[in-house]
């Protein structure tokens, strides 16, 4: 009889257990749809945010910029670094990589237009002295970085996916210093007022959840910097953490008003 008891005990106890493994199993399903979830929602939210604006010829870029392991490698195997990002992304190299040099600088790269998108790749060769202590020269000490550009034509659906892809092959070729930036393009008909771009800027901080940080609102120069944690990337600007950028341009040629916005902001313009 208590072997019995003792049995049945044991029976209570397994299937105590395994309903609380069960329990613990959806939480753990819950939590992991929750963190996909937010994990896609800030890489889209960037995308989306302009699409509220329902801007016209629309484009995108993407560029990628990272630090080589090696610095010192010969012509041939930059080249093959070279092809292994190309096929990476699909881009078949189908003519001699062009090579310009300097006392200071090497670029080995590949350019190819199609109807769908551009692409450039580069692998960027840096010359420095490396001056010691003693006030004597080492040998010249090389840093090599790659390079990757892709622009999207009329086309917003693709640029997330290229950035993953692009951030993914340099990591696998142990890069660092990772550096991304997107940038989005679309216009409108004629000079927007100043109210209207203000509109416009305002929906897009809004569906970022973003805070502005510096902004400069007129019709020659009107570019809002701002911050938001919905994105991951940022730079920093006297303390400041900066990841959008949008700004506004008038095409005078075809009479319309460009908007940009790019994350964390758009190359050259601090």
């Amino acid at each position: 009889m208590e072997q019995i008891k003792l049995s049945l005990k044991k029976i209570n106890f397994t299937k105590w257990r395994l309903l609380w493994i069960l329990i613990a199993a959806a939480w753990l399903f819950v939590f992991l749809k929750l963190l996909v979830g937010a994990i896609f929602e800030k890489n889209t939210s960037l995308v989306a945010a302009f699409s509220v604006t329902n801007p016209q010829e629309i484009s995108a870029c993407v560029e990628v910029t990272a630090k080589y392991p090696l610095g010192d490698l010969s012509d041939k195997n930059k080249k093959l670094v070279l092809k292994e990002v190309a096929d990476a992304i699909g881009l078949t190299i189908d003519a001699e990589p062009k090579t310009s040099e300097s006392e200071t600088r090497q670029e080995i790269s590949f350019f190819k237009d199609a109807l769908a998108a551009d692409t450039e790749i580069k692998v960027i060769t840096l010359y420095k002295d490396n001056v010691i202590g003693t006030g004597e020269q080492e040998a010249e000490i090389p840093v090599t970085y790659l390079y990757a550009k892709i622009s999207l034509n009329q086309s917003l659906d693709t640029v997330l996916a290229y950035k993953t892809l692009l951030e993914e092959t340099f990591e696998e070729l142990s890069c660092t210093e990772i550096s991304t930036t997107i940038q989005l393009v679309g216009d409108y008909a004629g000079y927007l007022p100043l109210e209207r771009r203000n509109e416009i800027t305002e929906d897009i901080l809004d569906a970022l959840g973003a805070e502005v940080v510096y902004e400069y609102r007129e019709h020659e120069l009107y570019t809002v910097y701002a911050y938001t944690a919905g994105l991951d990337n940022y730079i920093t600007v006297d303390n400041k953490k900066i990841n959008v950028h949008i700004a506004m341009s008038q095409n005078e040629e075809h009479y319309r008003t460009v908007l940009y916005l790019a994350s964390p902001i758009l190359p050259d313009t601090w």
